[in-house]
């Protein structure tokens, strides 16, 4: 009774089977009949061989460029006295008649001055 089930199963399954690969070959048909012709699927061996030695020829020559400037990608932070200089200057709590150090020199802080009230003005003092 178990050997009839077991052949009935595996009969069904190969029925299923016949008819998915009948439908997948008439879709594959269609999909094929669908697609226009590209003007690289005729190309040679010869031609696919020297294309793909030309592809890598330029792989090559970009690692080759990459490696070179490698130290012209390198992150190089800014001075800290520059740092220092930039958050000075745009201090908010600044007031006029202050004195405020720059890697420039000395300068006195003004006020605020333009229409929105956010370009501060800043003079250097002359050394004596």
């Amino acid at each position: 009774m178990v050997a009839l089930v077991v052949m009935i199963q595996a009969w069904s399954g190969q029925a299923r089977a016949g008819d998915e690969v009948s439908m997948a070959g008439s879709a594959a048909e269609s999909e094929a009949s669908d697609l226009v012709a590209s003007p690289d699927s005729h190309i040679s061996r010869e031609d696919w061989k020297r294309r793909i030695g030309e592809a890598r020829s330029r792989a090559e020559q970009a690692r080759r460029e990459w490696r070179l400037n490698a130290p012209l990608r390198t992150f190089v932070p800014d001075p800290p006295e520059k740092i220092a200089t930039e958050r000075v200057l745009s201090n908010d709590t600044l007031q006029p008649g202050d004195i405020v150090s720059t890697d420039k020199g000395f300068f006195v802080f003004r006020g605020r001055s333009g229409t929105d009230g956010q370009a501060a003005d800043f003079v250097p003092i002359a050394p004596r």
